[in-house]
């Protein structure tokens, strides 16, 4: 299968709960799909059936400067908790993620989240450039998040997934390709030291792990 054509993404941290959603639904979502087709031609049909010319409506987050500071501040002294092998949790409530996601210049306009009771949706719009050929192409998606049971943040639950408005199946992301969901989530929840990840009364819990 060649696969020259993907420019693999950078290698680097992320800064917020709201990127790394971004990132895990829209990049490497189309990743598994792109992998999963594995021909020009499938590609080709990808970009025409999936992949929008069009960015689609991403609802406008309200939060105020203040409020985004805020959010950003409750995050990076939770990271910075979890890089020091600090035991710690954290709660965040929708509208602190979404005021944690305006915060970020690239992601302002492109994500937006919603939680009821042990659901959190999420709805993105972000443009494909770094993808040869999928330049002037959006990924405008959608989908629901539960966590697992056991809290464990590998096992969480993706499902209602649509694609510019067309279903997608769950089993394209238990692949176990290099470029897996799932072994970008585990790789990622280990990186960050996140030990458990639970959606629950509203609000978006994690928890980090301490001294090994």
């Amino acid at each position: 299968m060649n696969s020259s054509w993907i420019e693999p993404p950078p290698q680097q941290g992320m800064g917020c709960f709201g990127k790394g959603c971004i990132i895990l639904i829209a990049f490497f979502l189309f990743l598994c799909v792109a992998f999963a087709g594995g021909t020009y031609l499938a590609v080709r049909y990808l970009r025409t059936s999936y992949f929008a010319s069009t960015q689609a409506h991403v609802p406008a987050i309200v939060a105020t400067d203040e409020e985004q500071r805020l959010a950003k501040m409750k995050w990076e002294d939770f990271e910075h908790s979890a890089r020091a092998h600090e035991a710690r949790r954290i709660e965040m409530t929708a509208a602190e993620l979404n005021a944690l996601i305006a915060s970020e210049p690239d992601l302002r306009g492109k994500a937006y989240v919603t939680i009821d009771h042990d659901t959190a949706r999420l709805t993105i719009s972000v443009p494909l450039d770094h993808v040869k050929m999928l330049r002037g192409r959006y990924m405008n998606a959608e989908c629901a998040v539960q966590s697992s049971p056991d809290r464990d943040p590998s096992q969480a639950r993706f499902t209602e997934i649509l694609m510019n408005g067309k279903p997608l199946g769950e089993d394209i992301l238990n692949w176990r390709g290099p470029w897996g969901f799932r072994r970008f989530i585990e790789e990622w929840t280990d990186r960050a030291r996140i030990k458990s990840f639970e959606i629950k009364d509203g609000k978006v819990i994690l928890e980090s792990r301490g001294s090994d």
